[in-house]
């Protein structure tokens, strides 16, 4: 298990990533930058994912690219299958996990840090908005925009020990990628659009579900009824919204148990929960297991 803390959600950097999720067999070329930057095209070769991936939180933002196959991913509550055309952005702390890959797969997978890209104007929204927003089903003239920028940075990639100057090249081309994206998805009809009361309520549970798990509490920061509040969420999600609630905490609860060490009563106290057996029962009963059980079975798998 990595990033033993007291105080914030653990995070899975790309080192532990490879040391902890894929077999030993692999190694990523230039793994001191892989941190900052990484770019894989499966069309060259298989990454030998220990898959299902358990539920993690990485530093880097990521995203993928799918030309041929399919893969099934989940950002916090939502879950994507993957087909061709499709691109998925995954924001940094998201949590986040692969379930499956077919074995046709091919396309890319690319993440980058905050300080590699800098002060991107577009990042920011990306980082922002909904998840179900960062899900763009390209139209075939959109893959022939978005495919060379993708083939030059694993190109410039593969050949960056040998050139240290291609890791500024790839910044720039990063940055066009990004733009183009960004382009398209201002434009993009099949972009979800998601009511700015839900979106707003989402990133609020981010921030503060360890503060409270009461719908009042978020009702009256969004200066909203709770019935209200609850009426928009379920129409835009299908949802209640104490269910998201309740589904972002197990959530950050499954991480705290598959990458951390903390004992019960830590993991129930950093989620805000005063008493460990008012936790244990909470998680049991949103996913018939106890908080201890869980742990054995990820730990065992």
């Amino acid at each position: 298990m990595s990033n033993k803390t007291n105080n914030n959600i653990p995070l899975l950097n790309p080192i532990l990533f490879t040391e902890e999720l894929i077999e030993r067999s692999w190694n990523p070329s230039n793994r001191i930058k892989v941190n900052s930057f990484f770019i894989h095209s499966f069309m060259d070769n298989v990454v030998p994912l220990k898959l299902p991936l358990p539920l993690h939180k990485k530093t880097v933002n990521d995203f993928v690219l799918i030309i041929n196959g399919n893969m099934t991913k989940t950002i916090g509550i939502e879950s994507f299958s993957l087909t061709p055309n499709a691109f998925l952005f995954t924001p940094k702390n998201s949590i986040t996990t692969t379930k499956e890959v077919s074995d046709d797969l091919k396309g890319f997978y690319c993440h980058f840090s905050d300080d590699f890209i800098a002060s991107n104007p577009y990042l920011k929204k990306w980082n922002t908005q909904s998840v179900l927003q960062n899900l763009l089903l390209l139209k075939n003239e959109e893959m022939k925009t978005l495919l060379p920028l993708l083939e030059r940075m694993d190109y410039l990639y593969q050949k960056i020990n040998e050139y240290p100057q291609n890791h500024q090249l790839i910044h720039y081309y990063l940055s066009t990628f990004i733009a183009e994206v960004s382009i398209i998805s201002e434009k993009n009809s099949l972009k979800s659009i998601v009511h700015p009361l839900v979106s707003k309520f989402q990133q609020l549970i981010n921030e503060k579900f360890k503060e409270s798990k009461n719908v009042q509490f978020y009702a009256s920061l969004l200066h909203v009824s709770p019935n209200h509040l609850n009426k928009i969420v379920k129409k835009e999600t299908g949802k209640t919204a104490s269910t998201i609630i309740n589904q972002v905490c197990i959530l950050e609860a499954k991480v705290l148990l598959t990458q951390t060490d903390l004992d019960i009563m830590e993991i129930a106290h950093q989620l805000g929960f005063d008493d460990s057996s008012y936790f244990s029962r909470f998680f049991k009963r949103h996913t018939s297991t106890s908080p201890a059980n869980y742990r054995k079975m990820i730990d065992l798998s």
